[in-house]
């Protein structure tokens, strides 16, 4: 893999005007797990049962996306006050109408910034989340810093992430057509495998949940698109592009009809920052 390739999922421009100006890219990704994604208790039910949330607590969502999170936990809260933010404008401008509606929950912000250096005042919220986007930031170090200063005593962190094997079978088919997968990196720079010692450095009590679900997809067609709106997809050639669906299709036939996927999504749960210093 070349540095480019690795180097786009955390470009800042790239994420901000293009993968990720609009929500249009990411719900097509959302729509494959709304589709095929089979568990127990569904990922935002099971999501937001990790926190006791407290009656009137701040909340800040660090790197919102659309908005898709509050729309499916608000009627589940006590009434909140809720801060998002993301790096796109164009995100927070969706996310901020997905909002603006629930009865529990009280925007108090959205704005487009950095999660390396959120313009907020130390011990501002009792909850953050972070739902699938530390391993979009360049230095995942600093934005959990960030998270730690941010939060109050006795507050609370969700890092949500996933494991090296998420979505296996869907990063070899993008391999073979493509050459690689923006799903390759995302263990190493913030995944199940790296979270924890990355969150320790800030924060005394880290627990990984895993939230256990299964995957089986029968449109091909839903895999292609997932494939096309990442950032493999963004750079990949006409003839590439040509080529995605004919392996697709194939990996359906050798699988003998639907392909099961692995899945290991999770949260990582962190509490009680650490010591802060200054510099």
């Amino acid at each position: 893999m070349s540095a480019p390739r690795h180097g786009l999922s955390t470009d800042q421009q790239y994420l901000r005007e293009s993968q990720y100006k609009d929500p249009s890219n990411l719900n097509v990704r959302i729509a494959l797990h709304a589709k095929y994604s089979r568990s127990d208790e569904p990922w935002f039910r099971w999501l937001v049962a990790r926190v006791d949330w407290p009656e009137d607590a701040d909340v800040l969502e660090a790197g919102c996306g659309s908005g898709n999170l509050w729309a499916n936990i608000g009627p589940l809260l006590p009434h909140i006050r809720l801060t998002l933010t993301d790096l796109s404008e164009g995100m927070v401008e969706a996310a901020r109408l997905i909002v603006a509606p629930l009865e529990n929950v009280e925007l108090a912000d959205a704005l487009a910034c950095d999660v390396q250096d959120l313009p907020f005042h130390d011990d501002a919220f009792d909850v953050v989340v972070a739902n699938h986007m530390l391993y979009h930031v360049p230095d995942a170090d600093r934005a959990t810093a960030e998270f730690g200063r941010v939060l109050r005593p006795g507050g609370v962190l969700l890092a949500a992430t996933n494991g090296p094997n998420h979505l296996l079978e869907l990063r070899e088919m993008s391999r073979d057509a493509i050459g690689w997968s923006g799903l390759d990196y995302t263990d190493d720079r913030f995944g199940r495998s790296s979270g924890e010692a990355i969150l320790r450095r800030v924060f005394d009590d880290v627990e990984w949940q895993h939230h256990p679900t299964t995957m089986v997809v029968t449109d091909p067609d839903d895999i292609v698109a997932f494939i096309l709106s990442s950032a493999a997809g963004d750079v990949a050639t006409p003839e590439q592009q040509a080529r995605l669906p004919r392996v697709v299709r194939a990996r359906f036939e050798e699988e003998g009809g639907p392909v099961h996927m692995t899945t290991e999504a999770g949260c990582f749960v962190a509490r009680g920052p650490g010591p802060r210093t200054d510099g």
